[in-house]
């Protein structure tokens, strides 16, 4: 083979910038599964507490007006068991924050999960944290005896 003059060192150019675009490739998919699995775990966390929050019926008021069309919630056992899920959900997620609400008929039950998640690569770039959030409503069916 024969060499022509100036082509020394071209193919060491094109392997560097491959090498380049690999590596920017490989922390863009990481960088989003990361974000991707945080989203699913923080979704998951409010379902699950929102699913619980749900469950836990205001005694008070069904022994004073009895069960109508909807089952009424209360609002402090909601407070409790949300806090007791996010407790429990943090191990695995650390910074996951459940915020529970409580409609005005106090029949449904919304739980917003925010997490801050730190991505490895992206923050050569200046970009430290994502802010990932999800929402998840229940409502406890009233089953007709």
């Amino acid at each position: 083979m024969r060499r022509t003059r100036g082509d020394e060192g071209s193919i060491t150019i094109l392997v560097i910038g491959f090498a380049v675009i690999l590596l920017l490739l490989v922390a863009v998919v990481v960088d989003v599964s990361v974000v991707v699995l945080a989203r699913r775990g923080s979704s998951s966390a409010a379902d699950g507490a929102a699913v619980a929050a749900a469950q836990q019926l205001d005694v008070g008021v069904v022994y004073d007006k009895g069960l109508t069309d909807a089952i009424p919630l209360s609002q402090d056992l909601i407070d409790s068991v949300v806090a007791q899920y996010q407790s429990d959900a943090e191990q695995g997620q650390p910074g996951l924050v459940l915020t529970p609400a409580l409609d005005a008929a106090q029949t449904t039950v919304t739980v917003t999960a925010t997490r801050e998640v730190r991505l490895p690569f992206a923050a050569w770039f200046g970009v430290q944290a994502v802010t990932v959030t999800s929402v998840a409503h229940a409502r406890a069916p009233l089953v007709a005896p």
